[in-house]
């Protein structure tokens, strides 16, 4: 049976060593993966943290809905929502054991800051013009989000709309929720 799940994982286009090669902090844990929803860019990101600011879990919005929660449960959450033809375009974090700090980048341009600058930095942009985060892949820990990898490919095709005059570095959406209201 673990033969068979093994080759399943292996021969699946999303194989969990492609990401595993791009992982950004531990590669120790339980590996999770966003599921990809028709191609569609992420439209929105959740992020809970506990008190000494470790990154519990993640959510993705993918076109329309909420995907699952990835992680742990718990903690508060904040959340970033972008507007129309809006797309991620470059994520910045640290960890030490556990993932502790991200700075979700838009196409606007505009920054939400997650969790507390602590640890060893990092930095990820899509490799080719014109590609946005389209998924996260992970580890999780007993205590939260170990580390992450992320998923670029092309944005979808959109029509221009005009500046938003949204500014750098706009704090995130505060929303005070537990795990059960998600």
């Amino acid at each position: 049976m673990l033969l068979l799940l093994t080759l399943a994982l292996l021969g699946s286009p999303a194989c969990w060593a492609d990401y595993l090669s791009e992982m950004y902090g531990s590669r120790k844990g339980t590996f999770f993966c966003s599921s990809e929803h028709n191609g569609e860019a992420v439209k929105g990101i959740r992020v809970s943290t506990n008190g000494l600011g470790i990154i519990l879990n993640i959510q993705l919005q993918l076109g329309d809905f909420w995907d699952s929660v990835q992680g742990i449960p718990g903690g508060t959450s904040q959340e970033l929502i972008l507007g129309p033809d809006e797309y991620i375009t470059e994520i910045h974090g640290t960890f030490l054991v556990n993932l502790k700090h991200l700075i979700v980048c838009t196409s606007r341009p505009r920054c939400a800051l997650f969790g507390k600058a602590v640890g060893r930095g990092f930095s990820a942009f899509p490799k080719e013009e014109g590609e946005v985060l389209k998924g996260i892949c992970g580890v999780r820990g007993a205590l939260g989000i170990r580390g992450i990898s992320l998923l670029w490919g092309q944005a979808p095709m959109t029509s221009d709309t005009p500046e938003s005059g949204y500014t750098n570095y706009t704090p995130a959406d505060v929303q005070s929720q537990s795990e059960s209201k998600k």
